[in-house]
């Protein structure tokens, strides 16, 4: 079966600098991958190399089978809350149906069809009542659900999510979590996430990233050396259904966590 992704010695940055430095990781196609690492450690990077809107240094990206710039109709993307601008004069509805742009035919715009498949996320997302809200009206949560469903009604094999439940309650993180459960039976998911204690109770597997490396873990569980080699101090074992604490107490370690791994 075709992976998901492959990423095969890679070395990547930005001007002279490896942020990556020689990241191999093969990810089967299915199921949620949770993404951690330090601030700088790279986890934005990867995603902008599987969108294609970054190349490798040195080492080859692959993604459903194909160079990431031909997989990337078959690609959703949600970006952090903060990249859109709040004073953009659009609905929560518009916003959703951009989500079209380079699915259909340059002369046509989404018509119908379409923005009824954008109301049908948004009512799985439990935001049809604000499709006609402008940005503006929006609070963090709600326009982070209106990004979720526009990278949704691409319908796509390989969906990349970066800190989507930042601005999100705890139920609106249950609902998120309970639809990319059902939406990753058959599609591969990848989210990034500095709250581990939320990945270890809802992800398949783990990949952290740290050191210009990957280290892939097939659980929800990732092994103590992988999570001290990249944030550079001891931290707890993060097991799946069990309670999670970073230890940031410790002396020479002045890495920011966050209060999370």
């Amino acid at each position: 079966m075709t992976a998901a992704f492959r990423l095969d010695h890679v070395a990547a940055g930005y001007g002279p600098i490896a942020v990556l430095e020689d990241a191999s990781m093969e990810l089967p196609v299915g199921g949620l991958l949770g993404m951690i690492g330090p601030n700088g450690a790279g986890k934005s990077t990867v995603l902008r190399l599987l969108l294609g809107t970054l190349a490798p240094f040195r080492g080859t990206v692959e993604v459903l089978g194909t160079t990431p710039r031909l997989a990337r109709k078959r690609v959703g993307y949600v970006p952090q809350t903060l990249s859109v601008a709040r004073d953009l004069p659009a609905t929560l509805l518009e916003v959703v149906t951009t989500g079209f742009v380079g699915l259909l035919p340059p002369w046509r715009s989404p018509g119908a069809p379409e923005r009824e498949r954008a109301l049908a996320w948004c009512e799985r997302l439990r935001i049809a009542h604000l499709a006609g809200r402008r940005l503006s009206e929006l609070s963090g949560g709600q326009l982070q659900r209106a990004l979720v469903a526009r990278a949704l009604v691409r319908e796509p094999e390989l969906l990349l999510l970066d800190e989507p439940t930042a601005n999100a309650d705890a139920r609106a993180e249950a609902n998120l979590f309970d639809l990319l459960s059902d939406f990753s039976r058959d599609r591969t998911t990848v989210l990034v996430s500095h709250d581990v204690g939320v990945l270890s109770r809802h992800v398949r597997s783990i990949a952290c990233v740290g050191a210009g490396r990957i280290v892939h873990h097939d659980g929800p569980e990732i092994p103590a050396h992988a999570l001290e080699d990249a944030y550079g101090c001891p931290v707890d074992l993060i097991a799946h259904g069990h309670p999670h604490r970073v230890l940031s107490e410790h002396e020479g370690c002045d890495h920011d966590h966050g209060g999370e791994a």
